[in-house]
């Protein structure tokens, strides 16, 4: 059994809080850096000033690297980009806002937390915001956690959105809308 293997999914925080214990585990594990960094989304650079003590690490940065290292040795396939994962998910609030009429510029705001459920066009930005988080988490796999991080809110905002929309798929409009909609964001016909 590998070193990473023998630690529990969630504790890796509190197992891998130092540099130097990510580092180990990675050498031991015979990880390259580079593949290492690349699946955490941190800079080869940064990873490098901060194990040569030239750079303090954030505790994100630190939860970003045990998380994917854990990630590499399971097997798992690599999340895709933040970065990646955004626009995608943009394209896909786009794609509903168009399908229902919301407004886009108010459903690409930034979310500021609050809920205005009398405001009709807050709530059909809200609905393509939801069912754009959950087309994401669906058609590029990634965990809600990648999502959240990517798309600059919650985890439990993109938990919950997935959740409602789930719980929506009996609704034969809403799956023909996320098709239609997952096709229009993949380029492949459903």
């Amino acid at each position: 059994m590998s070193l990473i293997g023998a630690l529990p999914r969630k504790s890796n925080c509190r197992q891998l809080s130092t540099v130097s214990a990510i580092e180990a585990l990675r050498q031991a594990a015979g990880h390259n850096m580079q593949a290492l960094c690349i699946a955490a989304g941190v800079s080869v650079r940064a990873y490098r000033d901060i194990v040569r003590g030239k750079a303090e690490p954030q505790p994100r940065t630190l939860i970003k690297l045990s998380r994917a290292l854990d990630r590499l040795s399971s097997g798992e396939p690599p999340s895709p980009p933040p970065a990646l994962i955004a626009a995608f998910w943009r394209a896909a609030v786009l794609v509903f806002c168009a399908e229902t009429g919301a407004d886009a510029t108010l459903a690409l705001a930034p979310d500021d937390g609050t809920s205005r459920p009398m405001d009709p066009a807050w709530m059909r930005a809200a609905r393509a915001r939801q069912l754009a988080y959950y087309l994401t988490h669906v058609e590029l796999q990634v965990s809600l956690t990648a999502l959240a991080e990517a798309c600059g809110t919650s985890k439990q905002r993109v938990h919950k959105a997935a959740s409602t929309v789930e719980d929506r798929r009996d609704d034969p409009e809403i799956d023909a809308l996320l098709s239609r909609a997952a096709a229009a964001v993949t380029g492949m016909p459903r």
